[in-house]
């Protein structure tokens, strides 16, 4: 029986791998800026998603649809600059790497917030990554793992926009090229007044929803990070 659920989560592993090269179109970790861009995009999962000690959940990878990137100026208005249109797959191994999503050009100056939204894309628009969509519909979150030992695949049919600010305002310029890097705690997703909620139970998924939705949980979080290396410059 052990060997056999070893055997399963490394084809699961070696799936996901695959996945995830689909998902960055070939890119991956050597994605290459266009000439002329000044800010890249990337994304990771937060250092202290690190599971649960006690073998309940165990996530092995996570991939949310994002849409319509925004940054907004440093200052006290409302003023805020397109950056990409998207659609994007941010795919998590849960791991502590950094991963390229996307790079692109805005004018140079002081940003404090970047928008986003968490989407469920219409039925007109074009999939980037075809797991996405089954006979029961399209979905904005696809998440998969172990509860209690037992493989999963919980799918998020919820739409959310985010509006993150950043520790520090991020200048840019128009020279050089800038990173800046998403963490996501998808952890928090599966738990309710401190208890795991088991993703294969119907019931439970409107509170794994508003979970997701929720950034007063702090699920996402956004810096300045030009090396790259996961920490806020």
């Amino acid at each position: 029986m052990k060997k056999a659920i070893l055997k399963y989560k490394f084809s699961a592993l070696i799936l996901a791998m695959l996945i995830s090269a689909a998902a960055f179109n070939g890119c991956g970790e050597t994605l290459t800026p266009s000439q002329g861009d000044n800010l890249s995009f990337s994304a990771m999962s937060s250092r202290d998603s690190i599971g649960d000690s006690q073998g309940i959940l165990l996530l092995d990878t996570v991939k949310i649809l994002i849409k319509d990137i925004k940054v907004k100026f440093a200052n006290n208005n409302d003023d805020s600059t397109d950056y990409k249109v998207g659609p994007f797959v941010l795919f998590l191994d849960l791991s502590p790497n950094v991963r390229p999503v996307v790079t692109g050009f805005i004018p140079a100056g002081n940003y404090r917030k970047i928008k986003f939204e968490v989407h469920k894309l219409n039925n007109n628009e074009v999939l980037p990554d075809p797991e996405f969509e089954d006979v029961n519909g399209r979905y904005s979150v696809i998440a998969k793992g172990y509860y209690m030992g037992n493989y999963f695949v919980y799918k998020s049919t919820k739409s959310a926009h985010q509006i993150l600010r950043f520790p520090n305002d991020v200048p840019l310029t128009a020279s050089v090229l800038s990173n800046i890097t998403l963490t996501v705690r998808p952890y928090i997703w599966f738990i309710k007044n401190g208890i795991y909620l088991d993703p294969r139970d119907p019931a439970n998924s409107n509170d794994i929803d508003n979970n997701i939705k929720d950034n007063i949980k702090n699920n996402f979080k956004a810096f300045r990070d030009n090396n790259r290396d996961g920490f806020i410059d």
